[in-house]
């Protein structure tokens, strides 16, 4: 899936400082497929008050520029949003969605 030319892209070094400057953060995880073996693949996009959302993107750029980072469900998925999620509980719902606990 290409990144549109009006995204904000933010990489794990820039989700690290956030966390380093205490920046409050929300994250949410896109279904953008699924693998050749059926597993569903996500895109993290993280938000800021008053700020546009940010694709995560890998820290090396292509020679067709930046790609998006996609996770399988796990390990994935879990251990990024435990590292560099905002705190709240994953919830599973229907056709592969996430939710987060608290969102109704």
């Amino acid at each position: 899936m290409p990144i549109a030319r009006n995204q904000i892209l933010i990489t794990i070094d820039g989700v690290k400082d956030l966390q380093e400057r205490g920046v409050a953060f929300r994250c949410r995880y896109e279904l953008v497929g699924f693998t050749d073996d059926g597993k569903p693949r996500y895109q993290c996009i993280y938000l800021r008050a008053g700020e546009p959302e940010a694709i995560l993107v890998s820290t090396r750029i292509t020679p067709l520029g930046p790609e998006p980072r996609y996770f399988n469900i796990w390990p994935g998925l879990f251990k990024h949003h435990l590292e560099f999620g905002d705190g709240r509980d994953l919830r599973f719902g229907p056709e592969y969605s996430i939710a987060f606990e608290g969102d109704g």
